[in-house]
């Protein structure tokens, strides 16, 4: 297709008292100005800016780079990330408590256009959908707001977890309905939008999708009469004579490997389709680049794909009216009609997607031997309508993401919104152990697909973040800074495809993998560990508001881990140093929130039982696959790669603590978080020694925007509620902290020794440092006798622990009158049904109504007072009484259909508070035999 102009944007990224940045994505050169207006304005306003990107900057600081003018990537790939700059000089500041509207104007070679120009102020069809007004009213121009001066009055909008193919509703489209109520208030609407990961899947591509995305991965580079200009590096190609015609039941019988001189004079293969074909990845990228994501037959691999996976998933500009290549076919019609993406299928009509085809070379390890594929051909045939009903559900999926792609465009024009990657962005698994990143880093495709999936996230995400910081660059006048800066990069980026020539450049591609320390492994320590690489580029950033200061983790790229295989510390504690400030935090703020795309306080059953088990079970289920010493693929012997649960932050105990540590310095600290595909909160009570009023930190979890919980957890969450009960009981929710080993910290019953306790609890006493649970301990007091003393395991009040710390879930305390309709539980008359159970005639209809409302409740979307198993996204705000008491709330919001109407209620589903202080709590002090304890269910009056 024709590309246009605007391929993605504009996207309003970092505002802060001195900048405003937006960021678009075009298919041609141009130069990019921004202008600022007070006020909510429309596109033909006589008013002068408030301020311009072309503004005279501040001579005591670098220019901004590359400033007004495009970095082209690709022949229409070419990237603005445009900021207004406020020089002290000018004596102006933007305000908060206060709206913004920016416009766009962009300078061609043939033409200057704006926001208007566009057509991007009124109702417009993109792709065959109808998109609203950008600025949320015929002719408004996009506006913000900046974080307000009252810490109640802020918004903080977060998630993650956006995956085109999953069967639920988007919820970054849903939150365009939350800013549409909000948008003409500046202390009432989204301050500022955290992404916290997974923006896209590289690993897991639909193949309905990924014909669109591999074609326009060309568009964007390239080509030179119809062969792409950007070349893919792998290990060993393979080549067929011309006259060969490929059997499709063994097409690698057909190929064998080529020289290393035939590869020279051909050079490297073209990206995309027919060389890596649509649905058939899977094997190639698991052994040629030794990746462990098993998700999906597509994974991203080109620079363009992944170009292509972003303006995608942000726009519905590229999209097109027909899916490549597919068509709409019927019983007896086998040619069909071209497949459009907002097509309905009706009766039979099936999806049929085009047959790969056999090119001249191919990558090494691309097919799979003749037995798979023989085993694929008859479940084919076995299960033919279960993959008819796949095909079908795979289209109306994207159809309807498609359709909310116009409010994810809106969203992103209107509020100011950050990014920070997680594994997906690059490949699942990513650097989840030293032997992982030794394996794909050692591999060409390895090594092409991580720096491509890093040097899009730099361009599309992390440049926005800050960038001030990309104006760093060295210069011929400067060479002493190294050519190792984030401005560098930029400069690096553009070289990699040289007009009409095909690239990447080997010597720019080697730089930026360098940068990004493609070339450098963990080492092992003294202690067995293995410690983080120290990178050229770091990823962490930090923004504030007048009350409130936020930094963003990068819990992958600077992760040490326990063992070679054993779980990351996903922030290495030397890392941690650069990436969470000491405090006192600066003059007037008063709560630090943390972004961390891995949860960092998950639910205790969850980080102490069921991600230690899963892991384990599925290791169990695929033995075979770990153990079998004649398997070439990447999680060859490398157990804990599905699921994710190895990368829970309490695996790595040290790291953990050191962070807990670190971030109680600041005792009011709320961790927004993603990864884990559900919505649930827990709040954390830290004290450092005899500290009578502990930090808290509360932990808000939103996850994901179009993707779930995995079907082993829903299940618990259906069955009998189980995992809700699991939830609330006490389990592995406190700490015991001690510096160093010492005898004695723990007095035993009379006539106990160390021996008489369990292997883990003497281990844990000999460990530097020392951390106790307070479960799991002797207890001699007979049953039924009040306990005595000498019977018990207690603290020793002599050497009390340094520090201490307890986890407490948080649960949704709304009346059901205060919820949304669609999750109201069906009312009883509790003293009705209490005098019906008195009376044997009428028990059995009394039972019947309770009965009723329990599966009532799991009809209405289940219990989801404490977790949420469905596409969210999460509101963070705060309330502060007369008192300086500050209470964190977390909103958690989906879109579910009332059970009256039938029609779709978006609204705050489930809410959660905690407190954060100040408050005096009492330490844990009390030892315990039982693991759980069971918590009383709350009385009608209660």
């Amino acid at each position: 297709m024709q590309l246009p102009l605007l391929l993605a944007g504009p996207l309003l990224r970092r505002v802060d008292p001195g900048l405003v940045a937006v960021q678009v994505v075009l298919s041609e050169p141009a130069d990019v100005r921004i202008r600022v207006f007070e006020g909510r304005v429309a596109a033909d306003t006589t008013n002068p800016p408030f301020a311009t990107s072309g503004d005279a900057p501040d001579p005591n600081v670098a220019e901004p780079h590359p400033g007004e003018k495009t970095v082209r990537i690709g022949e229409q790939l070419h990237l603005g990330l445009v900021t207004v700059r406020l020089a002290p000089a000018s004596g102006k500041v933007f305000q908060p408590d206060r709206l913004y509207s920016y416009d766009v104007t962009i300078t061609g070679a043939r033409n200057r256009t704006d926001l208007a120009g566009l057509g991007l102020l009124g109702t417009h069809t993109v792709s065959g959908v109808e998109v609203g007004p950008l600025g949320y009213a015929d002719r408004m121009l996009p506006s913000f707001a900046l974080p307000p001066t009252t810490l109640d009055d802020l918004r903080l909008a977060y998630g993650s977890c956006r995956r085109p193919g999953y069967d639920d509703g988007d919820a970054l489209a849903w939150m365009d309905e939350y800013l549409n109520e909000r948008f003409d208030d500046p202390r009432g609407r989204i301050h500022q939008l955290f992404l916290g990961g997974d923006q896209i899947y590289a690993d897991d591509v639909d193949s309905i999708m990924m014909l669109r995305t591999a074609e326009l991965g060309v568009e964007l580079i390239g080509t030179d009469e119809g062969v792409p200009l950007e070349r893919v590096k792998v290990g060993q190609v393979l080549r067929r004579p011309e006259a060969t015609e490929p059997n499709r039941l063994d097409p690698g019988a057909s190929y064998t490997p080529e020289t290393p001189q035939q590869t020279e004079a051909a050079g490297d293969l073209p990206a995309g389709p027919p060389q890596f074909p649509v649905g058939d990845r899977l094997q190639l990228t698991q052994v040629s680049a030794q990746l462990t994501s098993g998700d999906g037959a597509n994974h991203l691999i080109s620079l363009g794909e992944f170009a292509a996976a972003y303006v995608m998933a942000w726009s519905p500009a590229c999209w097109g009216d027909e899916v490549p290549g597919a068509r709409l076919v019927a019983p007896g019609d086998a040619i069909g009609s071209a497949l459009r993406w907002l097509d309905t299928p009706t009766g039979e009509q099936d999806v049929d997607l085009p047959l790969e085809v056999f090119p001249e070379r191919v990558p090494q390890h691309l097919y799979s031997d003749a037995a798979t594929i023989a085993q694929r051909e008859k479940e084919k045939v076995e299960k033919a309508a279960e993959k008819f009903r796949a095909r079908r559900r795979s289209h109306r999926v994207h159809r309807d993401f498609l359709l909310g792609l116009g409010r994810v465009q809106r969203v992103l024009a209107n509020v100011p919104t950050y990014m920070m990657f997680d594994d997906h962005d690059v490949t699942d698994d990513f650097f989840l152990n030293p032997m992982w990143r030794r394996r794909v880093q050692g591999t060409a495709l390895g090594q092409v697909i991580l720096t491509n999936g890093m040097l899009a996230y730099a361009l599309f995400q992390d440049w926005g973040n800050d960038p001030r910081r990309y104006d760093e660059v060295t210069t011929p006048e400067r060479p002493d800074l190294g050519g190792q800066l984030p401005g560098d990069l930029l400069e690096k980026a553009t070289r990699l495809f040289p007009a009409s020539a095909p690239g990447p450049d080997a010597t720019a591609f080697a730089e930026i993998g360098r940068m990004f320390g493609h070339n450098l492994d963990n080492q092992p320590v003294a202690d067995g560990r293995f410690g983080t690489v120290d990178a050229p580029m770091t990823w962490h950033f930090t923004v504030d508001g007048p009350k409130h200061v936020v930094v963003a983790l990068d819990n992958r790229t600077r992760r040490s881990y326990v063992a070679e295989i054993g779980p990351p510390g996903n922030v290495a504690t030397e890392a941690l140093v650069d990436q969470i400030p000491r405090p006192p935090l600066p003059a007037g703020r008063e709560v630090l929130v943390v972004v961390a795309p891995l949860q960092v306080i998950g639910p205790p059953v969850i980080d102490e039982v069921v991600a230690k088990a899963i892991y384990r079970i599925f290791d169990m289920a695929k033995r075979e696959g770990l153990t079998d010493t004649a398997s070439v693929t990447g999680n060859r012997l490398m157990p804990g790669t599905n699921p994710d649960a190895l990368e829970t932050w309490a695996f790595d105990p040290i790291t953990f603590e050191h962070l807990l540590a670190r971030l109680a310095e600041h005792q009011r600290v709320v961790v927004l978080s993603g990864d884990v595909h559900n919505a649930a909160s827990n709040v954390m009570s830290y004290w450092r020694g005899a500290a009578e009023q502990p930090a808290r930190i509360a932990q808000f979890t939103s996850s994901g925007f179009k993707n779930v919980m995995p079907v082993y957890l829903r299940a618990l969450d259906r069955s009998a509620m189980l995992l809700q009960e699991l939830l609330r009981a006490k389990l592995g929710v406190e700490r015991l902290g001690w510096t160093r080993p010492d005898a004695d910290l723990v007095l035993l019953p009379e006539g106990r020794t160390e021996a008489d306790l369990v292997a883990t609890t003497r281990a844990r006493l000999l460990r530097s440092p020392v951390l106790l649970a307070t479960h799991g301990w002797l207890d001699d007091n007979p049953d039924g006798e009040e306990p005595q003393e000498r019977f018990t395991s207690r603290l020793n009040p002599a050497k009390p622990p340094d520090w201490r710390w307890k986890v407490t879930p948080l649960v949704d305390g709304r009346p059901d009158a205060e919820r949304p309709a669609p999750i109201r539980a069906m009312p009883l008359d509790d003293a009705a049904i209490e005098a019906q159970l008195a009376d044997p005639a009428t028990a059995f209809a009394a039972m019947q109504a309770v009965a009723a409302r329990h599966q009532a409740a799991l009809d209405r979307m289940r219990n989801t007072r404490q977790m949420m198993f469905r596409s969210n996204f999460g509101i963070c705000r705060f309330e502060q009484d007369d008192d300086g008491v500050v209470t964190a709330v977390g909103e958690v919001y989906t879109s579910a259909p009332d059970p009256e109407t039938q029609q779709p209620v978006l609204g705050p589903y489930m809410v959660h508070r905690a407190s954060l202080g100040p408050q005096d709590e009492d330490p844990p002090e009390q030892l315990r035999e039982a693991v759980l304890s069971r918590v009383p269910v709350p009385g009608p009056e209660q």
